[in-house]
């Protein structure tokens, strides 16, 4: 079991009407840290009432119990987590199954046999959270991002709104960012990593230090080993040099061979 030491835990209810069956069940489960035991019931109602509000990973559900059956339980449950049918009686192996249940356990529980369970709970348990982490990256790709339509620049009292087709540039020195258009610069309160993930498709990272609007490119020059002189389109003609790391994004996003 230690190439499973790894793996997240698994929040585990235990339904039985037998206080023995339950406490044997408990001794057994101490050899597994990843299983960590949130509650007990004694009977169907209990164990209803329990999984809906508790949501556990994992149900050792036993079969036999007065009132209600652990299948019984099943319909009344608004939440279904991964249950293994525990019981005395062979018979009922083929209808826990039918109920795609986790696993079937016979009473008394034997170690070998409740190793074998565990280890499908904890892949199972991987395979959710693997599932359900990919769902959470899918949502986040195709979530539409907040663009930026324009940039604030403060003087005083006054905030001047600059738009994206007057910007050549944005810089980063001296832990300051600037913002460069055609007349000039202003400093901004905007840290580059933050203006990356939101201004519109024509602005491109360069380097580190800085970001550039790929409309407003005069000239390209090829440099040393892969990098690039951009010469932008402001008043100064500014010359900025690409990193390395940048390669790649850049003859992607500027169509160079």
């Amino acid at each position: 079991m230690s190439g499973l030491l790894s793996r997240k835990e698994i929040r585990t209810l235990l339904v039985d009407d037998e206080e023995i069956a339950i406490y044997r069940l408990k001794k057994a489960l101490e050899s597994y840290p990843q299983i960590k035991i949130i509650g007990e019931a004694k009977d169907g109602k209990e164990a209803i009432g329990l999984i809906n509000d508790q949501r556990p990973d994992l149900v050792f559900l036993d079969i036999q119990m007065p009132v209600m059956n652990g299948f019984e339980v099943l319909n009344y449950l608004d939440y279904l987590p991964q249950i293994v049918f525990v019981t005395a009686y062979e018979e009922y192996a083929i209808k826990a199954f039918e109920k795609n249940s986790l696993d079937y356990l016979l009473k008394p529980v034997e170690d070998d046999r409740l190793s074998i369970t565990i280890k499908r709970a904890l892949e199972s348990k991987a395979i959710e959270d693997n599932v359900l982490y990919k769902i959470k990256m899918l949502i986040n790709e195709n979530r539409p991002k907040d663009i930026i339509t324009t940039i604030p620049v403060k003087s005083g009292n006054k905030i001047t709104l600059i738009h994206m087709a007057d910007i050549c540039f944005f810089e980063a020195k001296d832990k300051y960012v600037y913002i460069h258009t055609y007349e000039g610069e202003s400093l901004i309160d905007y840290s580059l990593g933050y203006l990356q993930e939101r201004l519109p498709e024509q602005f491109l990272r360069v380097h580190r230090g800085f970001i550039i609007n790929k409309l407003t490119i005069r000239e390209i020059h090829k440099y040393f080993k892969g990098t690039y002189i951009l010469v932008m389109n402001d008043s100064k003609g500014t010359k900025i040099k690409s990193a390395y790391s940048y390669s790649d994004e850049i003859r992607e996003k500027l169509l160079l061979v």
